[in-house]
């Protein structure tokens, strides 16, 4: 009895470990396989007939000149969690950014940003809702009546609001002359009623319609050294669009919510455009 006892016990732990041997080396193999993610840069891709599709925004941005900050802001160079810690930030043509402006976080793309404080950027904040537009604006004229006399801490303090209070993470850098050429105000009749616009590029707006960019689909994980400070994070596929020359990646989800075919009808899913997959 005692021996078939003790056969039985040695059953158990026979298959119990290869049990464990099975799941270990499986966790081993995802790991394994999660390590080879692509790195996807703007030189990879190509857009025209037959590469890429046209399309159209629709989505509403809120619009943040960045100040000529006195003494030109903070030194725009990576942080102390980053690899790169201490060093200048680089765009994706491997340029600096500048010396001095604001740096701060994409949270929906997981990336970091920078602009300088020159007076000549701005940062976009996007898929903006008229009652966000609305509050986002009374929180900035709390601190100061014209959005360009913003200290850098009222400045990043309005960028943490949007994004903690208002649940804004889609946030990104760009130029006035971009803004000025390429949107305009969402409800420009209110704004001028109300005396609420003191800088052109300043407040809720939308992109011209007949403004086309091109988009390409590129399926699986992978990362996008665009235009941001660190790489794009893309978990299940993304959408790259070209405007005038330059990429930047865009999540699935928001793609969908704000671009449609040029021919303005909506778009079913990020598979029926344009896909590049031999990176």
């Amino acid at each position: 009895m005692k021996a078939l006892l003790l056969a039985m016990v040695l059953i158990i732990v026979s298959c119990t470990q290869k049990k464990k041997f099975s799941d270990e080396t499986k966790k081993e193999a995802k790991m394994e396989s999660s390590t080879e993610i692509r790195n996807v840069k703007p030189t990879d891709l190509k857009t025209g007939p037959d590469l890429s599709t046209p399309v159209i925004s629709n989505a509403q941005k809120f619009i943040i000149p960045v100040p000529a900050f006195k003494g030109g802001g903070e030194p725009l160079i990576y942080p102390e969690n980053n690899t790169n810690s201490g060093k200048p930030i680089l765009d994706y043509e491997g340029k600096a950014i500048g010396k001095q402006g604001v740096v701060f976080f994409n949270y929906k793309d997981k990336s970091l940003q920078a602009a300088p404080g020159d007076g000549k950027s701005v940062i976009i904040i996007n898929e903006v809702t008229d009652k966000q537009a609305e509050t986002l604006d009374k929180e900035i004229r709390k601190l100061k009546a014209d959005p360009n006399d913003l200290t850098l801490k009222e400045f990043k303090q309005i960028l943490e609001f949007a994004h903690t209070k208002l649940n804004l993470s889609d946030m990104y850098n760009s130029t006035r002359s971009f803004i000025k050429e390429k949107m305009t105000s969402v409800l420009p009749d209110k704004d001028s009623k109300n005396g609420r616009i003191t800088d052109e590029v300043y407040g809720f707006k939308k992109r011209d319609d007949r403004d086309i960019n091109q988009a390409i689909y590129i399926p699986g994980e992978f990362v996008f050294e665009g235009p941001a400070a660190s790489p794009q994070v893309f978990k299940n596929g993304g959408v790259i669009i070209e405007q005038e020359g330059k990429m930047r990646g865009v999540q699935p989800e928001i793609f969908l919510r704000t671009y449609r075919f040029a021919d303005g009808k909506e778009i079913p899913s990020v598979e029926s455009l344009h896909e590049q997959m031999k990176l």
